[in-house]
């Protein structure tokens, strides 16, 4: 509704400069907007206060103007009135709801898509070390990743799902060392473990099931330390691969840090901003000025010894990124990343690349708690909980959901003992059981012999009168509004608020009819029947619509 009276809005601001009204201007940038209050219509405009410093008048003069000129051939609105300080509020006509609700079960699973659109945003997401399992932070970040993947596909965008493995740093080093060191201690058991070694019984599986593909005791000791660290890291991704398939998560991507080393793609970023004049040499090291770029200060990029630091591969790996020719980029972290966005966004400005190119979401902590505790450790994992633990305790579509539940950078604490419950307490049960509940009384409408085809008749239509279900086609009019905004801010937890939103507006409508047996969804009126029946069936498609879109099931029974 609001894209067709921005359309109306623009004819009459045309009108009315071309008609000497207003003067010539530029169009200011207004807003259409949801009214705070109900008595304000279903939309308003500030565009006249807007258009008070060009027009050189009263803002409720050039409302006036708008108002007495508008350019409504088709009877859009119902009806168009001037506020306070020069606000226009606009009732739209119950019939273009209707229209709304028709267009809606005709679009079917694809209502709320969008015609692909030339532009390609490339989104790394998880991108764990390799060193040992995922944990919830993982989780939360697979969860928000994914399904800000799926939304930008579904709104037309081209979308490239990345995984950058870690892998040439100290951490596989350090993973082969604590391979090797528990694979010792099985004949020796006062072999010394690394100090910063990886804890958790998965090591001691790891050096297990290595010893049976390699004979480590033929190797000298760096040779065996390199054969763990190899088979190690294989072995991990493997894992990790099958705990995101569990998750519902995949990738088109897997980008080996190792390869920006291997293909000169470091030396070729190093080569590029030494001829820009970007680097200098200052105490044997090498830095990039990346201070007068936003950064706080300038960076290290290659050391005394002559090894580089990890920023090297970092604005390496961001380069190669924008070369492959992707419009934006995404990058989830962690929230201890918090200080590295501003280096590598500065790093990136020194190349010619628009700071706006590269958005980076943070990902606070999740705390896992059970029966009023919070569950601190893993044996497995040693010194956290993983992504695997939880999966044993709730299933895959409770941990989305209450992953998606909060804004990325807010904590999240996650109550095993909620979301486990058959009640509106568990947030995706509620939202999942109005789904459910939905296909129910189709079911029973088909065994009373009603016709559940949805009819998209507007003289059918019209008999949808009651407040709550002009109320519940406004809600899922917002639906497609609400993902282009969500692909602009990269905040899905949103779509968790709408769609907990409509569920609660439908269970309303639901239980007026168990308050008067008029009010019932399936009634002896059988035309009213599937005047609400269509209702309905507009409310389930956008339910499992945007449940799909968090990668969370729609179930027809609960």
């Amino acid at each position: 509704m609001k894209e067709n009276l921005n359309i109306l809005i623009k004819n009459t601001l045309d009108y009315c400069i071309k008609e000497g009204l207003l003067k010539e201007t530029t169009p200011p940038n207004y807003v259409v907007e949801v009214p705070a209050s109900r008595e304000h219509g279903h939309l308003a405009t500030n565009l006249a206060m807007m258009l008070a410093s060009s027009q050189k008048r009263a803002p409720r003069d050039i409302a006036k103007i708008i108002v007495d000129n508008f350019r409504d051939p088709e009877r859009f609105l119902e009806k168009i009135e001037i506020a306070g300080p020069g606000f226009i509020n606009f009732t739209i006509s119950s019939v273009e709801w209707l229209k709304g609700l028709k267009n809606i079960i005709d679009l079917d699973k694809g209502y709320g898509a969008a015609a692909k659109r030339d532009e390609s945003v490339l989104v790394e997401y998880v991108s764990a070390n390799p060193t040992g399992p995922l944990h919830l932070g993982h989780g939360r970040g697979a969860a928000l990743g994914d399904t800000i993947c799926r939304i930008l596909e579904f709104r037309g965008y081209e979308v490239s799902r990345e995984f950058y493995i870690n892998d040439a740093g100290v951490q596989i080093r350090l993973l082969g060392e604590s391979v090797y060191a528990r694979w010792k201690q099985i004949k020796e058991p006062d072999y010394p473990f690394p100090e910063k070694g990886y804890h958790g019984d998965y090591v001691i599986d790891l050096a297990k099931e290595i010893e049976k593909e390699a004979d480590l005791s033929t190797m000298d000791k760096e040779a065996a330390i390199i054969t763990c660290s190899e088979i190690g890291k294989a072995k991990m991704l493997t894992e990790l691969k099958k705990d995101l398939e569990q998750f519902r998560v995949s990738f088109d991507t897997w980008f080996n840090e190792s390869d920006l080393f291997k293909n000169g793609l470091v030396d070729k970023a190093l080569n590029e901003m030494k001829e820009k004049g970007k680097l200098y040499e200052k105490d044997g090291a090498l830095w990039i000025s990346t201070s007068g770029y936003g950064d706080d200060k300038d960076r290290v990029i290659k050391k005394q010894d002559g090894q580089y630091t990890y920023f090297a591969s970092d604005i390496a790996y961001h380069m190669d990124k924008y070369r492959r020719g992707f419009k934006r980029a995404l990058n989830i972290w962690g929230a201890d990343h918090h200080g590295y966005i501003n280096r590598v966004q500065s790093a990136l400005k020194t190349n010619g690349v628009s700071g706006k190119w590269l958005s980076v979401l943070l990902i606070q902590l999740v705390k896992l708690w059970k029966e009023g505790e919070e569950i601190r450790m893993s044996k497995r994992a040693g010194q956290y909980v993983t992504m695997k633990d939880l999966l044993e305790e709730v299933n895959v579509d409770a941990a989305r959901f209450v992953f998606l539940t909060k804004s990325s950078d807010s904590p999240l604490d996650f109550d095993i003992d909620m979301v486990t419950k058959n009640d509106n307490e568990n947030p995706v049960y509620y939202v999942q059981y109005a789904h459910a509940r939905i296909c129910s009384i189709f079911r029973k409408a088909e065994a009373e012999g009603v016709d559940v085809l949805p009819d998209t008749d507007i003289n059918l239509l019209k008999m949808l009168t009651l407040e709550e279900e002009i109320d519940l086609i406004r809600t899922l009019d917002g639906f497609p509004e609400l993902l282009d905004s969500i692909c602009d801010s990269f905040e899905p937890h949103r779509i968790v608020y709408f769609l907990t939103d409509l569920a609660a507006r439908f269970h309303r409508y639901f239980n007026l009819g168990i308050k008067d047996a008029e009010n019932r969804i399936i009634t002896s009126d059988v035309n009213l029947s599937k005047a609400r029946l269509a209702l309905v069936a507009g409310v389930r498609i956008v339910l499992r619509n945007g449940l799909d879109l968090m990668g969370v099931s729609a179930p027809e029974k609960m």
